[in-house]
């Protein structure tokens, strides 16, 4: 038998099918094969981007020391060291090394030509110093201007100093104030030099050259070469004179001037300059890994050494971007081939199908089933082996063609993305061939096992279970996809370890595929109940015309099932793609917006650690700055002793903050503009101010019973802000008349604050009493004023104490004879509990404790309630607060690592102030500025903040993880596994119509010679395809919202390992479902529409005897 021959014939007759096979292979094998080209193409981009933003000196690499000896010995083990720390790949990316060796400061002076004259030597702090600085390939880089280079020649003087030769800078040559004058450096002269460390010993310099350089920005001086040529003396001391630097040649500095430096170290350092465009060549995570390396080994081979790997930090961003890039980027791809390899599972059943009578024909006529087999290889080889070996190709040009399209047009300004071809590629593809081989030669070999009765008596019955029903496989696969989840949600793919590295699971990748694949297997399990059910009842209570379509469907469910699982997977796959990258982006963002809270976020440092009421003025009158709010940050407990539960206490101004934070409606049940209506009401009531030009106080007062050495106090504030107590004394066991003075050196206006009580007590041992007070009184030169006569409700709220909220306030009936004549006076219950022996009053704006917002879990873990008074202790003081309003999260906070609570500054500010024990300032600001002008306006904020944190929501939006490198990554992976899965879909279904048009055309040519309408055909074609429609675009699109948030959910443990903040929110985009389910519509109506004309034009003695 000539099974080539036979093999063209076959492939003749099923052209379609054999063309649906073709191209379903490559496009899995091109997904496959254009996977790694894609990613790395990405990463070379985002590898290029970081060497220019590291520029061309921070990216070399190198170690430097402060304490190896100046031995020659010794530079030369470091050298050893340095160059063998060096793994392959970083040996690779070297061009250039240069060993640098300074010595320690000396002190120096230029000898006269008088040899009984000794040289004069200027020493102190203040004096200039001289330095021995030896640089590998120094010479090339610079131009003698006077003399020659310098020589490795080391000579001995008259006196037995050595002597090396040495150059000079030109810039440090003249006019060096050396003492008390002024010297100039000229070819010819010898300085002498004696070490600052040792105070002994001489070497000399002869100066032989004078030098300028080439090029400032040359890469050999790193970008400072001021730095090196004409360094500035430490600040320690002001006035110190500038320092000269003399230049050796090469390997003379540890001969010459180690001698006289025995026993000291240098300044070691050895610069291996890199290649730019092999760093960009290379892979982000093996560089990270071998710098790594480099800096353990060297630094431990060298102890107290550092190494220099300026682009360490960058390219460590790289690959951790590019891990954010990959896992959605592979997830979607996984995605999309899960979805081709479905199509092509369909197709091969297909053919298999079509080919059944033939295949055991051929098995009855004396052909082994090997030989059955041996022909479907000969075909699977064609249509699997010429894509797995063009579709490398295919992906590598359309890969580097994709970057003129508009979704790359940042990252490559309209050019082609750089691609790399590997070996690893055509294995991928390989890997897609082999298993789709798998895929077409399965339903072949199971027909080709079977004999002519078994497939006549299947024929003539409906459809079986698949063998993966009949074999429970599925039940496995569900259990298996079950256990993933469960991982997934557990642990994530994503997670730090200890040491702050990622690590991820690749392997868990497969679970949101994993979830649609066995929501599909679930489906298929009860599609045929819900087609048998639907069936009955349409039998019951519909037309025959319309129970026609019912009957169908139940009579052979698993013929349907593979249209709906086919839906299903497409659907899924597109509510996927339109919903991973744009909620990760979003959640990315919002991340941001939650830790900065408003456009910028200052955090004093330096001079500035308070915020004053000026600073915010100040900040208000720049440019730019629309709202400039201040705000108090402090660790804080709740209850009154030291053992109480920690929280964050955030206060802000309340009238202001919501204006300009961001805040999401799903992190409290009320907006924010109410909570914050509940917070900031007036702090305090009208001020209590002393007329002008008082000089005294009096006060009628009496406690009982009787407290020894109890006393007194009115808490007073001036309008320069000092504040002091004042004291009536010892209050007595009967009401007495008692004054005293106001201090001379207050200002007016002048404020009374408080009215206090003091003991010298320990925290819980004040005595219990009743304290009175009447007729508080100012007087002066010409005057008397009744500052306070406590004849009605005047809002005087008790302090808190150790105690809490033990002591009480009330104003009582008055008795005859105090006073003024009146209707009350103050009485006040003080119980044990103190503030350092302090008790008493202060007024309110309402006679309430100050309110607050507090998180969820603060009321679960204290066990407190909206409304009910509590106590806490803020910047080592009591405050009353009253709990109005909770929220889930705030922004700037993490409920998560401790509760807080939220109150309005100034009504906090003040109440400390009236309780006159400490004074706290505010001690960050929350800034909202113009959009427009973001980047002055953030310069002009630096710069009256030099030295504190800036924290910029857009720069560090700009500077994120997701930054527009990976969001092109997701989003172009996201169109082509669009692209992809909507082709799968669109054939797949074509295909389905197209086989389901062969397989009922028998019983439709006899429903019409029974009578059947158009119309019922019609209506017939709508039920049976409309049900398989939404049955898999409902249960495709739930799914795919499911797995979206299981996928989601997994990649949240991001940069930490720890729960996104805020969550995330699902963020649906809807028009990649729109898109593919209206292809596949517009192909599904198409179909049916062109196989129903084709039937109703063709005769039906053509159909019936097609049917035979």
């Amino acid at each position: 038998m000539n099974f080539s021959r036979f093999v063209q014939l076959r492939a003749r007759g099923d052209r379609s099918l054999a063309l649906g096979i073709l191209v379903a292979v490559f496009l899995a094998s091109t997904v496959m094969a254009g996977g790694p080209i894609y990613l790395r193409s990405l990463e070379k981009v985002g590898l290029a981007d970081v060497v220019d933003r590291v520029g061309k000196h921070n990216k070399n690499i190198g170690l430097i020391s402060d304490w190896i000896p100046l031995e020659a010995k010794e530079i030369e083990f470091a050298d050893t060291v340095v160059d063998n720390s060096l793994d392959p790949l970083l040996e690779s990316i070297i061009t250039d090394r240069s060993t640098r060796i300074k010595s320690r400061a000396h002190y120096w002076g230029i000898e006269d030509t008088n040899p009984e004259t000794p040289t004069i030597t200027q020493r102190g702090p203040l004096a200039s110093k001289a330095y021995f600085h030896e640089m590998e390939g120094f010479f090339e880089a610079v131009n003698y201007i006077e003399g020659r280079a310098p020589r490795q020649q080391i000579r001995e003087s008259e006196d037995g100093s050595l002597v090396v030769e040495a150059a000079i800078y030109v810039n440090r040559s003249k006019r060096i104030r050396h003492g008390d004058k002024f010297d100039d450096l000229n070819v010819g002269d010898i300085v002498a030099a004696t070490s600052v460390s040792r105070a002994s010993g001489v070497v000399k310099a002869e100066i032989v050259g004078i030098f300028d350089i080439k090029n400032q920005s040359d890469e050999f001086w790193l970008g400072s070469p001021n730095a090196i040529l004409e360094p500035l003396p430490p600040q320690v001391f002001g006035g110190a004179d500038l320092p000269i630097v003399l230049f050796t040649e090469e390997d003379t500095i540890a001969q010459g001037v180690g001698p006289s430096n025995a026993g000291l170290p240098m300044s070691y350092s050895r610069i291996l300059f890199t290649d730019g465009d092999k760093i960009a060549d290379g892979r982000s995570g093996e560089l990270v890994e071998s710098m790594n390396r480099f800096e353990a080994t060297a630094t431990n081979e060298l102890p107290r050494s550092h190494a220099l790997l300026g682009a360490l930090s960058a390219v460590r961003g790289m690959d951790q971007k590019m891990l954010f890039l990959r896992l959605p980027a592979l997830l979607l791809a996984a995605l999309a081939v899960g979805v081709v390899g479905y199509y092509l599972f369909l197709v091969a059943g297909l053919i298999a199908r079509k080919r059944e009578l033939e295949t055991v024909m051929l098995r009855s006529r004396g052909l082994s089933t090997f030989q059955v087999m041996k022909v479907q290889i000969i075909e699977a080889t064609v249509t699997v082996g010429l894509p797995a070996l063009i579709s490398p190709l295919i992906a590598f040009f359309a890969i580097g063609f994709a970057g003129r399209l508009p979704v790359f047009e940042s990252l490559t300004d309209g050019r082609n993305l750089p691609v790399e071809l590997s070996v690893m590629v055509w294995v991928w593809a390989l890997v897609a061939a082999v298993l789709s081989f798998v895929i077409i030669l399965v339903p072949t070999l199971l027909v080709a096992r079977s004999g002519i009765s078994n497939i006549d008596r299947k024929r003539a019955r409906p459809d079986s279970p698949p063998v993966f029903q009949r074999l429970y496989i599925d039940i496995l696969v569900i259990i298996l996809g079950g256990v993933f989840l469960l991982e997934i949600s557990s642990r994530g793919v994503v997670a730090a370890d200890r040491d702050g590295d990622i690590t991820t699971d690749p392997m868990l990748l497969f679970a949101p595929a994993m979830l649609l694949i066995s929501v599909a297997l679930i489906m298929l399990r009860a599609f045929p109940v819900i087609t048998r059910s639907s069936a009955w009842i349409a039998t019951q209570f519909t037309s025959a015309s319309s129970a026609v379509g019912f009957w169908r469907l139940g009579r052979s469910p698993y013929w349907y099932a593979w249209p709906v699982l086919l839906i299903i997977l497409g659907s899924g796959l597109g509510v996927m793609v339109g919903t991973l990258g744009s909620t990760l982006e979003r959640s990315d963002r919002e991340q941001i917006f939650y830790d900065n809270g408003t456009n910028l976020r200052l955090l004093p440092g330096g001079v500035h650690l308070d915020v004053l009421q000026s600073d915010i003025d100040a900040l208000n009158e720049v440019e730019g700055v629309n709202i400039a709010t201040k705000a108090f940050r402090h660790k804080a407990k709740f209850g009154t002793s030291e053992l109480g539960l920690e929280f964050n206490a955030l206060a802000v101004e309340a009238d202001k903050f919501p204006q300009m934070a961001w805040f999401r409606d799903d992190f409290a049940d009320e907006p924010l503009t109410e909570l914050f209506e509940l917070v900031g009401l007036p702090s305090k009531p009208e001020r209590l101010i002393l007329p002008p030009d008082t000089t005294s106080l009096s006060v009628w007062t009496k406690q009982h019973p009787y407290v020894q050495n109890h006393f007194f106090w009115v808490v007073l504030s001036d309008s320069e802000g000092r504040q002091a107590p004042v004291t009536f004394g010892q209050i007595g066991e009967e009401w007495e008349h008692i004054t005293t003075n106001i201090p001379s050196h207050f200002a007016d206006p002048i404020e009374i604050v408080s009215l206090q009580t003091f003991m010298q007590v320990g925290a819980d041992g004040g005595s219990p009493t009743v304290w009175s007070i009447d007729d508080l009184v100012a007087m002066g030169p010409d005057f008397e004023v009744t500052l306070l006569d406590f004849d009605n409700n005047s809002l005087w709220t008790p302090f808190p104490t150790s105690n809490g909220l033990d002591d009480s306030f009330e104003d009582v009936l008055e008795p005859s004879g105090i006073g003024a004549p009146g209707t009350g006076v103050g009485q006040m219950t003080l119980e044990r509990g103190t503030v350092a022996g302090v008790r008493g009053v202060y007024r309110s704006a309402t006679g309430e404790p100050v309110p607050a917002i507090v998180s969820d879990n603060f009321l679960a873990l204290t066990g407190s309630a909206i409304g009910e008074p509590i106590v806490v202790q803020i910047a080592g003081g009591f405050i009353p607060v009253l709990p109005v309003g909770s929220t889930t999260l705030f922004p700037t906070l993490d409920p998560d690592r401790q509760p807080f609570m939220v109150l309005d500054v100034e009504t906090l500010l003040s109440f400390v102030e009236l309780r006159g024990l400490s004074s706290i300032s505010a001690n960050e600001v929350f800034l909202d500025i113009d959009e427009e002008t973001h980047a002055e306006t953030t310069e002009r904020v630096r710069e009256l903040y030099k030295g504190s944190s800036l924290k910029d929501r857009a720069a560090r939006i700009e500077n994120s993880i997701i930054d527009p490198l990976t969001v092109a990554g997701w989003r172009g992976m996201s169109i082509v596994s669009l692209i992809i899965g909507g082709i799968a879909l669109v054939l797949g279904y074509v295909t389905y119509l197209v086989a389901h048009s062969s397989r009922t055309i028998h019983d439709s040519a006899y429903l019409r010679a029974m009578g059947l309408s158009k119309s019922g055909f019609m209506r017939n074609a709508a039920i049976e395809h409309g049900i398989v429609a939404v049955l898999g675009i409902v249960v495709g699109v739930a799914a795919g919202l499911f797995a979206s948030r299981v996928a989601v959910g997994t990649l949240a443990y991001s940069e930490t390992g720890r729960a996104l903040l805020p969550p995330f929110i699902l963020q649906i985009t809807w028009w990649p479902v729109l898109v593919i389910l209206i292809t596949a519509s517009a192909a599904g109506f198409v179909g049916v529409a062109s196989s129903f004309i084709s039937f109703l034009r063709r005769p039906l003695h053509e159909l019936t005897r097609s049917a035979d």
